[in-house]
């Protein structure tokens, strides 16, 4: 993704498929923390005796799976792993659900819970805004166009790593979606798509540190700022 870093989640499912009609998505409390200072250590077990296996700076977020003594439980890079509490700030997350069909522009692109939302971020890989959403899911997880639109993207590239992009024209309005990190691809450029067609599948490509889908809207153009909203809105406003 071109953002920040990337910590998957243990994923809920949306729907194991897409209609014509999107699913309504709504959100039920989960729980994530947020690291309180810098190179704060990541550890197999609850106590300084284990293994150190990452570090961890001041904003990153990671799904809470716990705590035991005076240590917090969390997924790590797809494992289960410990750190200090003292410098974890715990907060409610939210988990994306299916809860009745509607006719909204777009449909949730795949099955997973909301890891890292829109907006400023803590600048991991330079970057200082996040531009969309992450959804974090299991390896091979399909992957859905949010809307019917025409493929104008389809490769192996960059921080995006495998990434699908593709144009909309819906009410008058043109809009961008933008699909990464995925693991594998089902679509080719210049390719017509309907709403809920797979186009791949969830995986950890490009500038990401776990299973997951990063996914943007842009109105009019793709347009991408490390820094600011540039085109780019908030995709939880229109699924």
């Amino acid at each position: 993704m071109k953002n920040k870093v990337i910590l998957i989640a243990s994923s809920v499912l949306l729907t194991t498929t897409f209609s014509m009609h999107s699913p309504k998505v709504e959100a039920s409390s989960a729980y994530n923390v947020k690291v309180k200072t810098d190179d704060l250590r990541v550890r197999t077990g609850p106590s300084l005796n284990h293994k150190i296996v990452g570090i961890t700076n001041t904003g990153q977020t990671f799904s809470y799976l716990g705590k035991k003594g005076a240590w917090t439980k969390v997924l790590y890079k797809g494992n289960t792993r410990y750190i200090y509490s003292s410098y974890l700030k715990k907060y409610k997350s939210h988990v994306a659900k299916k809860t009745s069909y509607n006719n909204s522009l777009f449909a949730s692109p795949t099955e997973g819970r909301l890891t890292q939302g829109y907006g400023n971020s803590n600048g991991a890989y330079g970057y200082t805004f996040h531009n969309g959403v992450d959804l974090a899911a299991a390896k091979g997880t399909p992957v859905y166009a949010s809307a019917s639109g025409k493929v104008i993207t389809s490769k192996n590239s960059g921080a995006y790593g495998k990434h699908v992009m593709i144009s909309h024209s819906l009410q008058n309005q043109k809009y961008v979606t933008v699909y990464a990190h995925m693991n594998s691809l089902s679509v080719k450029n210049g390719q017509t798509v309907s709403k809920g067609m797979k186009i791949g599948t969830v995986g950890n490509t490009g500038n990401s540190f776990g299973n997951h889908l990063h996914f943007e809207i842009h109105k009019n153009s793709y347009k991408y700022s490390s820094y600011s909203a540039a085109n780019s809105v908030n995709p939880m406003n229109y699924l």
